[in-house]
């Protein structure tokens, strides 16, 4: 018997399912350039209307890659990240306390791409609302990430109790 998807509870791993969901998302939206459709137009226009002194498509090009480097490098970092806190089940505090680290840094890596992704709006000059379904992506990771940590304070009471 299937249950419905909306009849459905959410997994504890679903952190870390859809942290490799998410990097998936991300690799697709790079390998379109961000929703930048044609770069040597965008560099055109920009020397056109005064923006830029040079018609410099090997700065935009650079640009792009690196933007790509960082967010893919970011959203690594952060499967890493969770997979490195899933594989620590905390019978200790100093345990417990790695594991909220690895945790924390997960939040710190799905803020640090959203920044990215901030940048790259401000420099190719896209349209924001291509941007809005990645960022709430990245918002429902923190928020898995978030509701896992509160899980995880009752096997902080447990370890606080045992000393």
């Amino acid at each position: 018997m299937s249950v419905l998807v909306s009849d459905r509870k959410e997994s504890k791993f679903e952190a870390i399912t859809y942290s490799v969901e998410l990097h998936d998302m991300l690799s697709d939206f790079m390998q379109r350039s961000f929703g930048v459709k044609d770069l040597e137009h965008f560099v055109r226009v920009r020397y056109a209307y005064g923006d830029d002194e040079t018609e410099d498509y090997a700065k935009y090009r650079y640009l792009m890659t690196n933007f790509k480097n960082r967010i893919d490098h970011l959203a690594s970092q952060l499967t890493n990240n969770i997979r490195a806190a899933n594989s620590t089940y905390p019978t200790s505090m100093q345990e417990y306390e790695q594991r909220r680290s690895y945790q924390n840094s997960a939040i710190v890596n799905c803020e640090q791409i959203i920044k990215e992704l901030q940048r790259i709006v401000e420099i190719f000059n896209v349209d924001v609302n291509t941007y809005g379904r990645y960022v709430k992506a990245i918002d429902r990771e923190i928020g898995l990430i978030k509701k896992w940590r509160q899980r995880d304070n009752r096997i902080k009471s447990y370890l606080q109790g045992n000393i």
